[in-house]
């Protein structure tokens, strides 16, 4: 298949990369909101990551802006050079964050003026200054943007509120509601004026159970007297479902950007009905490795993929959450994903760690009912992704498809007992072991002596069920036995230092298995 396609023109890729920066901003300030509103106990990773998750953002449309001729001098290009300032701006503000000398409402607030709403004016000038751009959609999409940062300031905000368990005071709760009303002002000018497939694809991205949740949210927010209840309701619970929406909004704006132009891609090839999409093609050897399309024949697994998708997602990423309908199968090609439940107290159990070949929740993708755990990037993550359900479709019409699917699922199961045990029968010292172990085989079949932690300390910590301090403490008792510990590297005093930990699993990936250096551990 080939296509020819047209490359946007400059203020259509503004309009993307400094929606991009925007959505970043926005999460930053989230984020931000927690922080300080908690003194620095939540949040205070992954606010560091975002920074450079957000200044990577800001590169990337500074690297665009030098493409802009010199010729150029409408005020939106003279804003769009400026940007240096803006830079320096949010450096200072984050020392202030991070050394705690700003409260609440001055961190928060300096995103939302001094950073957020700036850059939606020059995204609506630039919008403006699209060629035969036509006027109305701009302006549906100015709303749509208004929409977006209400919902987003309504994060921060209601953060606050779930944090300091001020939902009792009206001045607050007013607040909140205002919000919420100037929300529903912006949808309904962005409704009015947009076309009717925008309208349906915003509805689309903007339904299932997190919508439901936040409805009802919003109801007993409204309601005096039921407005304390929300006191029950973590910190980190009501961000991801906040997270959910605007991330769902964000992907809508990606949408109406590209109506925006009035150059659309040019097809100029007839795609066979049961051909590999183009999108998919350099992924095949990977995508042909993965055990749940084994067996399956190069017809099938062409009308299984041609309505499958590839994106690639950055730490933090919340993928889906506890409660919600999964409207995708995912399998991950690869970083890393954690499935984790929540609990009242806004902390956190880890129940599985998935990467490369693993599938996301397919039980609740083949039963069509909702997730029982959250789904969230870990380490920069590439994902297969097919609608729901086409997979339940072709699980009924492929009796091959269907028995690789039970394998998966056992393994699985046989997985999660593994874990069971590792975490109830062995001591800390066995269970970090086990995972360095595993983790030598998944990286170079153990054939070097070096080991990369894939994901944070604490990460790790949890999922081994135990604490911070410790998985600490056992990796120094690995340390005073010969390991070399240099940040997220491990470096083994030999091959064979962690045999010992094997288990009958763990050796069906040994390049010693059956031979005469193996120890045979395992079987002891």
């Amino acid at each position: 298949m080939h296509i020819d396609v047209q490359q946007p023109p400059l203020t259509i890729q503004l309009l993307h990369i400094l929606g991009e920066l925007v959505h970043h901003l926005q999460i930053e300030r989230g984020y931000t909101a927690l922080y300080v509103d908690s003194d620095g106990e939540i949040f205070s990773d992954e606010l560091r990551v975002q920074y450079t998750l957000t200044d990577k953002a800001l590169a990337k449309l500074e690297h665009l802006i030098e493409t802009i001729p010199d010729t150029q001098t409408a005020p939106w290009a003279n804003k769009l050079r400026g940007l240096s300032h803006t830079k320096h701006e949010l450096s200072t503000h984050r020392e202030g964050v991070q050394d705690g000398t700003l409260e609440f409402a001055l961190a928060v607030n300096a995103y939302t003026y001094k950073l957020l709403y700036p850059a939606l004016d020059i995204n609506i000038e630039i919008a403006l200054n699209v060629e035969n751009v036509n006027p109305v959609k701009v302006s549906a999409y100015s709303n749509f943007l208004q929409w977006k940062e209400r919902v987003g300031r309504e994060r921060a905000w209601g953060a606050h509120g779930f944090c300091s368990k001020v939902f009792k005071n009206r001045e607050f709760t007013e607040r909140m509601l205002t919000l919420i009303e100037e929300q529903s002002a912006c949808k309904r000018a962005f409704m009015s004026l947009a076309t009717e497939q925008q309208k349906t694809e915003v509805a689309n991205y903007l339904s299932g159970y997190v919508m439901e949740c936040l409805d009802s949210i919003h109801q007993k927010l409204s309601d005096g007297e039921r407005a304390q209840d929300l006191e029950a309701l973590s910190p980190i619970t009501w961000f991801e479902l906040l997270t959910g929406k605007i991330d769902r909004m964000r992907q809508a704006e990606t949408n109406l950007v590209d109506s925006l132009s009035p150059t659309a891609p040019v097809r100029v090839a007839v795609v066979d009905a049961n051909e590999i999409p183009a999108r998919l093609e350099k992924h095949m050897p990977i995508i042909q490795a993965l055990p749940v399309f084994s067996k399956l024949g190069d017809d099938d697994l062409a009308a299984l993929l041609k309505h499958g998708d590839i994106r690639n997602y950055e730490k933090g990423k919340l993928l889906f959450m506890q409660g919600e309908t999964l409207s995708r199968y995912y399998l991950i090609l690869a970083g890393w994903v954690k499935l984790y439940k929540s609990t009242g107290a806004g902390d956190e159990a880890i129940l599985q760690m998935l990467s490369a070949g693993d599938s996301l929740m397919e039980a609740a993708v083949f039963l069509d009912i909702p997730s029982l755990v959250n789904a969230q990037v870990v380490q920069d993550v590439k994902l297969l992704s097919i609608p729901a359900p086409v997979i339940r479709q072709h699980l009924m019409d492929n009796k091959k498809l269907a028995l690789n699917m039970i394998g998966s699922l056992s393994m699985r199961s046989q997985g999660l007992i593994r874990q069971i045990e590792h975490s109830r029968l062995k001591t800390a010292t066995e269970r970090v072991g086990w995972f360095l172990l595993k983790l030598a085989m998944e990286q170079n079949g153990g054939r070097t002596n070096a080991i990369v932690l894939p994901y944070d300390k604490s990460t790790i910590a949890s999922y081994l069920d135990m604490s911070r301090e410790t998985f600490s403490r056992t990796l120094k008792r690995f340390k005073n036995n010969g390991f070399r510990i240099q940040n997220d590297k491990i470096i083994k005093p030999d091959p064979k230092a962690l045999c010992h930990f094997c288990d009958e699993a763990l050796s069906e990936a040994c390049i010693y298995k059956e031979q005469e250096l193996c120890p045979q551990t395992y079987l002891v």
